[in-house]
């Protein structure tokens, strides 16, 4: 397995477009699905949640979740706590803000009532994308929402070790037979999908 830590500190540490909101995929795509989500509440987890701009977003009004996020990177972390310490709402961000080492997320079965995951998926190779989607599921609620979005084409730039920082790059009818949403939307000038899924209680994928 590549090492995804490695990469992505080095990634948040060499290049300011991940440190802006307006370059955030999680952000813009919180935003653009305000009507829907607005309706929705309870604990929410953001995968791959950087330095925390979705995670923000959804802290605040209008929203109501209690918010949780987890990165493979432990300097996007730092720096998202760094950010966001002392904002209102911003209480208890050791327990909330949390930095992985794998797959494998630290919460108990059915603990979240929406999980999103903004530009990640794509930067996993196959098998991991496999395990991280199995995890979501697992720590997802029976009726609770997964908000996905990925990119279908290839990054702009490269990682410390030379390759593509998109590691998986396939077209859209792929992820949605990989994700089996039940809405899916093509942004055809970024080459980004973004996919809607509601678990109900006889799904295990």
């Amino acid at each position: 397995m590549p090492d995804y830590r490695e990469i992505y500190n080095d990634v948040v540490n060499t290049n300011s477009r991940y440190t802006l909101a307006q370059n955030s995929p999680g952000f813009r795509t919180v935003v653009q699905s305000e009507p829907i989500l607005i309706h929705l509440s309870g604990r929410s987890l953001d995968v791959g949640c950087g330095i925390g701009f979705a995670f923000e977003h959804l802290s605040n009004r209008p929203f109501q979740f209690e918010t949780y996020g987890v990165d493979i990177s432990n300097e996007a972390i730092a720096i998202a706590k760094k950010r966001l310490q002392g904002q209102h709402g911003m209480q208890n961000l050791d327990d909330r803000l949390k930095a992985i080492d794998s797959q494998t997320l630290p919460f108990g079965d059915g603990h979240f009532s929406l999980v999103t995951c903004f530009d990640v998926l794509e930067h996993l190779d196959e098998s991991d994308i496999d395990a991280t989607l199995a995890e979501i599921n697992r720590t997802m609620r029976p009726g609770g929402t997964f908000l996905c979005a990925v990119s279908c084409r290839k990054a702009g730039s490269e990682d410390k070790f030379g390759d593509n920082l998109h590691r998986t790059v396939e077209p859209t009818d792929w992820w949605i037979d990989k994700i089996q949403p039940g809405r899916a939307i093509f942004d055809g000038h970024r080459k980004q999908l973004i996919l809607w899924k509601n678990k109900t209680d006889a799904q295990t994928r």
